[in-house]
Parts: structure tokens; C-alpha cells; sequence
């Protein structure tokens, strides 16, 4: 008896039986989204979960075909296989699911008017978009046959595992086996004929999209499960008491007595629903988020935990934070370098497996039960992009934590408040935090989620830090006070609004070994320079140490910026409120250039009010009185009356318009989607200096030597391009970073 193969190592049999298991643990994870759309949408779980059945045992029936079997049998035996003569498996399974599928419509009403079972199954391993471009070969090439006894193997398992469900398989036609499987996709998802578009016009974007994601999702939850041989573990199952005993171990690490939790802490703790939290940096905001995420995803059955921050620092700080707390195994990390953070967290000497891509994967895609990230990742599920059905169906239903909401500008914000409209639809809890929440802010989001609690840290807003000062001086005259100040024994940070600042001082301070941070190192570098912040006496750095970093120290000299900035900066000196530390924050005037880096609003006038303010607020302030100046700056101005705002927000439904719901969006189709937007259009390129020790690595590994210049900066220095890889003409230094050439009447700020 002739056997298949699915996988080298796993027979059609095993792997379809695999997938079945794994669905069943699936849909009874997701049984909360599951009742919730068919409410929605007005179709019985039943209905769903045959038509989301229907994939999984047909998923892989295109794996019967001779090439592919042959391929199997080659790879088994240790032979070459040409791979570029296979023909893609999914297609087959195409159209064997959409036959069944019509049969199934014929019982049971429609879930939607377009086939949304055999789409899903022909996108579930390669992008789908209406050019089809992942099938380009198969366009060419004429479809070999499956194996009578494969197909008939096949077929019979299918009807086997419906009837263990008590259902009964659709029948399909005997002339499906004759079909053009690639001719029939394209005929379905071609733009002129627009037979999608006119079956959405009878039906509805929304209720096909969700269908959409439910099946594809919970197919590839089956899939990956059961290619990897892993359960499916969907939530993290961790009581709120256990959490207090890691928040007292905590406060022992860091030599803080623990005197239980804050009151702030237990009320965000005993909100059920939507919360927005406004609470001084060092406050315990991150540990009181996570109170309020596991008492909701309790509620909610089993949800995941979405914990989403405005940097890749900041997110793998968080990240190791909750590996602690949940366990490793359990909380992903995905933004645009996670890859290779999670590979150095990594043992050495890993190879690429399945079981290492996997986990990558799961990463990726929001399926770990907690998952930290940039907000980037998940915004991108507006546009299509990425991994977006994976992502989305694993944000529906789940509890977000946005934190440090204030810090974005208006486009982000207005893609932030489209996909927290979106997801609540969808079930999803939303905690919205920050130290500096101006009111209009608060009022917008109000506005979003009209059942919001807001909880504040009223006792901390009443407790001061720091003595605060202005000095009428550019920060280069701060040099001798520096000095002391280090020379003295403090803890001493120095920020700065830009990269060649934060450069220039580093070399001028050289000889007390500072620790210059920003964003212009390769990632390598990066990396040991953010493990060295927490121990360091003496850092200059950017902007880029105002969020979520748990660092510490004793006088801040800073340049200006705007409050909400300052505030978070200040943040970072006498973190636990110590009463009888010396902690002063010295504020000096912005410098020329700092305008066209800090200035969230577009408006000239916005440093210079920020530094009368401070001017006329100087002294001890309380938390409070930091708000007050926050308001006080930003009096008058309403984020969602600016033109990024509203265009952004508009964008994001249009653009899953544009994609007639489902399909997958091509690299590069529209400059207009991305997630954040910047005067200085920015390119990732490598210092060619490390030209020949990049080009002989492997090419996940060329990464750690990225670093991001001006798009004009390297159109003007760009010194090869090999393998897809950009060298600029950089000079380098590790513990400074990357130094940009003069640039004549260019600004080189960005």
C-alpha cells in the first residue's frame, strides 16, 4: 500500500489528523470570538465551525499530486529535488474546498457571498493579492495530476473526521480532479471581472473580512500547531495574587521595601472593561496594567494580552519584564528588529529549524497567550499588511494595553483611534495609559470608548521629585556644572533634542566615560549599549530614553522640548520619590534645530511657550503642577482637528475597501501606509566600513549592523549595493555611533 507524505517526516495521515486536534483546542479558545461574530453577523456556531472544519481536512489535499509526492520521496531518500518544478499544493486544495463549499451552501444558508473557505485556503501559506503574484510559475505551467489512491486517501479522511463531528462531508464532484486549479483562482479574483466586488456589494466588507480572518486564522492556528507538534496554549493562566508576589520580589531586586500595592494599583486591578490611567513615570503603572489585564481576561474566558509601546527599546524592556512573569515560553515580542533581539536572547548555536522559524512566527503574529510589541504591528492590520489575519483575529477579543498614548503625533493617533473603534466592535478591552494625558486627549478617547473609566494616581500628582531650574543658556554651557556634578558621585543624565548633540557632548565628556545613547547605532551596538543604561552613573542620550525605561538617577540637565516630554525625561531622576535625595532638573534653551525634531504640532511657537512655562514654573513642582503645565502649553489645541489626524483615520477603512476586504497588500503598493509618518524620509543601510564583515554572514545575522541616515544622506554617500544590501559611507564609532558627513546646506537633523 502506497504511503503519502505531507511533510519528509510526517505521513498525509498524521499531519491531517495533527491539524484536526489542533482545531478542536482552537475553537474552544476562540469560542468567545466564535459566539460573538455569529451573533454579530446572524449564523449559528455550528454553521462556522463546519465551514472552518471544511479547510482544515482539505487544507493540504493538493499534497497528493505526483510532483509533490515526488518531491517527498526525493527529500526522504537524502536526492536533489528541483524544487523549482513543483506546483504550489494550496492551489489544488483550492479548488476541492470551493466545490465543497458550494455543496455545503447548498444544506446551510451562506455564511457570505464570496467563497471565503477556498480563499482562505489558497492564501494560507503565501500572500494573496488579485495579482497572484505568489503563484506566478503555476500561471505558466500546466497542473500535474493527483494520485488517484492520494486523492481517494485523502477524501476518505475528510468525510471520517466530519462524521466524528456528526457532520457529513459535502459532497464533491468527480470533475473537480480535472479542473485548471490556477485558472479558476485567477477567473475568481480578477480585477475586470470584479466578481468579488460585485458578491461584496451584496453582502457587506465587514461581515466578509471578519469571516474571512475567523476561518484563515483558526486554519493556520491548526497548521502551525500541528506542524510544530506543540499544543496550543491560547491564554496565560496566572492568578492577580501571584502577580503581587513577583511585584514584592521585584521591589527586593531593586532594594525598595514593598509595602504592598498602591491604591491606584488596585483600583486599575478591579476595572472591568475599558480604563484610561494617568499616572506619574515610577508609579507602578506597568504592574497595575497588568492586574486589570488578567482580571479581564478572566472575564472574557481566556483572552490574550496585547502590550503595546511607542519604541523598540522600550518594547524589549517590557518584554523581559514579562518573560518573568509569565514565563518565556509564554509572552511574544514582534516589531521590526525583534527577530534578532529574540536570536541574542537566544542559546547559541541554534540552527534554522521548523521549530525555530515557528516560534518566530508565534511571535509575529500575536498567538503567544501575551504578547509585547511596537504599536506599528498591530496598526498594520489596517492596511492588509504582514501577517494581518493572524494578528487581527488574535487582537479581537483580547485585552490591549497602549501605554504612553500622549506620545504620538497626529497621524499615529488618528490609525490608533480607527483600530481601537475596530477591535472594541470586535470584543477587544482596551487600557489606555500615560504620565502626561493632556484633557483633550482624554476627551477624545472618551469620545472613541464612551464607557471608559479614568483612573488617576491622585496621592503621587500631590508628591514632588526634583528641584526645578532654568538656566537662559545653551545646554554646551552646562559643561563645568556636568563636571562637578559627576565628579560629585551623582547619577547624572543629559539629554539632548538631537543625534549630533548627544555626539558632540559625548566627545566633550569623554574623558568621564559617558554613555552615549540614541537611535544612530547599528543594531549590534544598540543592543549593549541599552543593557549598560540601567548601571550607569553618567548618560547623554536623545528623546529616546523618555519612555517606559526603568532608570535612575539624580540631576537631569536637559535641553527643552515640550512638557509632556520634559515630564518624562524628569521622570527618570529620583524615580522612587526619595524625600531627602538631592534631584534637581536643569532645563536649558532648545537648541536652533530642535524645532524641526521636536515639534508634534506644527507649530513654531510650541518651544517657545514651553520654556516661558517653565520659566514661570520653576522650583519644587508636584506631579500636578506638571500637568498644569502640560495643559497650559497645549491649551486650545485638539489633535483631531489636524489634517494628518483625519486623513489617517479615513485611510485605514478605505484602505481595506480598497483591498475588497481580503486581499493580502503587495510590498510598496502605496507610500501612504505606513504607520508613522516623518519630514525626513529615513533608509536603513550599513557603515561601509563593515563591508567585509557583513558580506561573508548569513543574511539574518547582516542586520545587527543597520542603522537608519536621511534618505538624502545616503542618495549622496551610497557606496555600493550588494545582495540588497546598502552600504553608506559612515564614519562609525561604537560607543557613539554613526557620524554623518557635513552636508553643506542640507540639514543633516532628523
Amino acid at each position: 500500500m502506497t504511503c503519502f507524505y505531507a511533510k519528509p517526516d510526517q505521513t498525509y495521515r498524521e499531519h491531517v489528523e495533527d491539524t484536526y486536534r489542533a482545531w478542536r483546542e482552537t475553537v474552544a479558545a476562540k469560542k468567545e470570538l466564535i459566539e460573538r461574530m455569529s451573533l454579530l453577523y446572524g449564523f449559528s456556531v455550528e454553521r462556522l465551525l463546519k465551514s472552518s472544519l471544511l479547510t482544515v481536512v482539505l487544507h493540504d489535499l493538493g499534497k497528493m499530486s505526483n510532483i509533490f509526492q515526488s518531491m517527498m520521496k526525493a527529500i526522504r531518500e537524502d536526492r536533489k529535488f528541483n524544487r523549482r518544478n513543483n506546483y504550489r499544493h494550496e492551489l489544488f486544495s483550492f479548488v476541492f474546498t470551493a466545490m465543497a463549499a458550494i455543496g455545503l451552501n447548498r444544506e446551510k444558508m451562506p455564511l457570505t457571498q464570496i467563497p471565503v473557505e477556498a480563499l482562505a485556503v489558497a492564501g494560507h501559506h503565501r500572500s494573496l493579492n488579485t495579482d497572484l503574484t505568489s503563484f506566478e510559475r503555476e500561471s505558466r505551467t500546466s497542473p500535474p495530476f493527483l494520485e488517484p489512491d492520494g486523492l481517494k486517501e485523502a477524501l476518505g479522511l475528510a468525510d471520517e473526521i466530519f462524521a466524528r463531528e456528526g457532520w457529513r462531508l459535502p459532497l464533491i464532484d468527480e470533475k473537480t480532479r480535472r479542473e485548471n486549479p490556477y485558472g479558476r483562482l485567477a477567473s475568481l479574483v480578477d480585477p475586470a471581472k470584479n466578481i468579488i466586488g460585485k458578491l461584496l456589494d451584496r453582502d457587506d466588507y465587514d461581515k466578509a473580512r471578519d469571516l474571512y480572518i475567523l476561518i484563515k486564522g483558526i486554519l493556520h492556528y491548526a497548521d502551525w500547531h500541528a506542524s510544530g507538534g506543540a499544543r496550543v496554549n491560547y491564554y496565560v493562566e496566572k492568578l492577580p495574587e501571584q502577580l503581587e508576589k513577583d511585584l514584592a520580589g521585584r521591589c527586593r531586586e531593586k532594594g525598595i521595601q514593598y509595602t504592598g500595592l498602591r491604591l491606584f494599583q488596585e483600583d486599575m486591578g478591579r476595572c472591568s472593561g475599558h480604563l484610561l490611567a494617568v499616572a506619574p513615570t515610577g508609579s507602578g503603572k506597568t504592574e497595575g496594567s497588568l492586574l486589570w489585564a488578567l482580571k479581564n481576561a478572566r472575564e472574557m474566558r481566556g483572552a490574550k494580552i496585547l502590550y503595546l509601546l511607542p519604541t523598540m527599546n522600550t518594547a524589549n524592556e517590557i518584554w523581559k519584564r514579562l518573560a518573568q512573569i509569565f514565563g518565556i515560553e509564554n509572552v511574544g515580542l514582534t516589531h521590526s528588529t525583534a527577530n534578532l533581539f529574540l536570536i541574542g536572547e537566544g542559546e547559541e548555536g541554534e540552527g534554522d529549524s521548523w521549530e525555530n522559524r515557528r516560534d518566530l512566527l508565534l511571535h509575529q503574529s500575536f498567538i503567544k497567550p501575551a504578547t509585547v510589541g511596537t504599536v506599528d504591528q498591530w496598526l498594520t492590520c489596517g492596511f492588509n499588511a504582514g501577517r494581518w489575519v493572524l494578528k487581527e483575529i488574535n487582537a479581537s477579543n483580547a485585552v490591549i494595553i497602549l501605554d504612553e498614548v500622549h506620545s504620538y503625533d497626529g497621524w499615529t493617533l488618528g490609525l490608533i483611534v480607527a483600530a481601537v473603534r475596530h477591535f472594541s466592535v470586535r470584543g477587544s478591552r482596551f487600557l489606555l495609559m500615560s504620565a502626561t494625558m493632556p484633557q483633550g486627549l482624554i476627551d477624545l478617547f472618551m469620545s472613541v470608548l464612551n464607557d471608559i473609566e479614568v483612573i488617576r494616581e491622585e496621592n503621587l500628582l500631590n508628591a514632588s521629585r526634583s528641584i526645578y531650574q532654568v538656566v537662559d543658556a545653551p545646554i554646551e554651557e552646562a559643561e563645568t556644572d556636568v563636571i562637578k556634578a559627576v565628579s560629585a558621585g551623582r547619577k547624572v543624565l543629559v539629554v539632548v533634542n538631537t543625534v549630533e548633540k548627544c555626539q558632540q557632548l559625548a566627545e566633550r565628556f569623554a574623558d568621564l566615560k559617558p554613555v552615549c545613547y540614541h537611535s544612530r547605532f547599528i543594531l549590534k551596538d544598540r543592543k549593549k549599549t541599552e543593557e549598560r543604561l540601567d548601571h550607569s552613573r553618567f548618560v547623554i542620550a536623545t528623546q529616546v530614553v523618555e519612555v517606559s525605561l526603568d532608570i535612575d538617577f539624580d540631576w537631569l540637565f536637559t535641553e527643552c522640548a515640550p512638557p509632556d516630554a520634559v515630564a518624562q525625561r524628569a521622570g527618570r531622576v529620583n524615580r522612587y520619590r526619595d524625600q531627602e535625595r538631592d534631584s534637581k532638573v536643569l532645563i536649558y534653551q532648545p537648541s536652533p534645530q530642535s524645532g524641526k525634531i521636536y515639534n508634534p504640532l506644527d507649530n513654531p511657537e510650541l518651544l517657545k511657550r514651553s520654556y516661558e512655562a517653565f520659566q514661570s514654573s520653576q522650583g519644587k513642582l508636584y506631579e500636578r503642577e506638571l500637568i498644569e503645565l502640560v495643559e497650559k502649553v497645549y491649551a486650545g489645541y485638539r489633535i483631531e482637528e489636524t489634517e494628518p489626524f483625519r486623513v489617517a483615520l479615513d485611510m485605514y477603512e478605505q484602505t481595506q475597501k480598497k483591498r475588497m476586504a481580503i486581499f493580502d497588500s503587495r510590498l510598496g503598493e502605496d507610500e501612504q501606509e505606513v504607520t508613522r509618518r516623518s519630514k525626513y524620509d529615513t533608509v536603513s543601510v550599513i557603515p561601509y566600513c563593515f563591508y567585509e564583515e557583513v558580506i561573508s554572514l548569513p543574511p539574518r545575522e547582516r542586520r545587527w549592523y543597520e542603522v537608519k541616515v536621511p534618505l538624502w544622506y545616503f542618495m549622496k554617500n551610497k557606496k555600493a549595493v550588494n545582495s540588497g544590501l546598502c552600504f553608506c559611507d559612515l564614519e562609525y564609532n561604537m560607543y557613539i555611533g554613526a557620524l554623518l558627513k557635513p552636508a553643506g546646506n542640507k540639514t543633516d537633523i532628523w
